[in-house]
């Protein structure tokens, strides 16, 4: 097995936890919003905003379930699927990470990760790990992009000295 690879079921196993905290939370969050938006739909503010016209109550729909992806997968979607989409995106988005991560360390030198030390993770995105004893990553998630350049997104960044 390549060193990327060694690496990469390594960081697996280090952030099994956290990473399952994390997609929990996105299903949490996500059911919650689908929630809220069907909520909204029977509520008399609905049908006040659908006399204003559609775009208000669009617009509201949209800040109810956190923009319009939101909106259009909670709508006509079960909770299963809601779960199971929030699911695969939180995976995604945790391999991406390791993925860099293994990639940095390569680069670094590192071939192999024997231990790993949490010693700062907050929230499961923002911290700093100690590799080996002598290597540090430190990972930052920032928000880029946005407006007409290109959608709001993740972007992590990871440093390893």
């Amino acid at each position: 097995m390549n060193a990327i690879k060694q690496i990469f079921s390594s960081l697996e196993a280090l952030f099994a936890e956290q990473d399952k905290q994390i997609a929990d939370r996105d299903v949490e969050w996500a059911l919650g919003r689908a929630k809220a938006v069907i909520e909204y739909r029977s509520s008399p503010e609905y049908a006040e905003a659908r006399k204003r016209g559609l775009h208000a109550v669009y617009n509201t729909l949209f800040a109810i379930a956190g923009g319009k992806t939101w909106y259009n997968l909670f709508s006509g979607n079960s909770d299963a699927s809601i779960e199971e989409f929030m699911r695969k995106n939180a995976k995604a988005v945790a391999e991406k990470r390791n993925a860099k991560i293994a990639t940095k360390l390569v680069e670094a030198g590192v071939e192999q990760v024997n231990s790993a030390k949490v010693g700062y993770c907050p929230d499961g995105f923002r911290g700093h790990f100690e590799i080996n004893g002598d290597r540090h990553v430190t990972i930052e998630v920032i928000l880029a992009g946005g407006y007409n350049i290109q959608r709001l997104h993740q972007r992590v960044l990871c440093k390893v000295k």
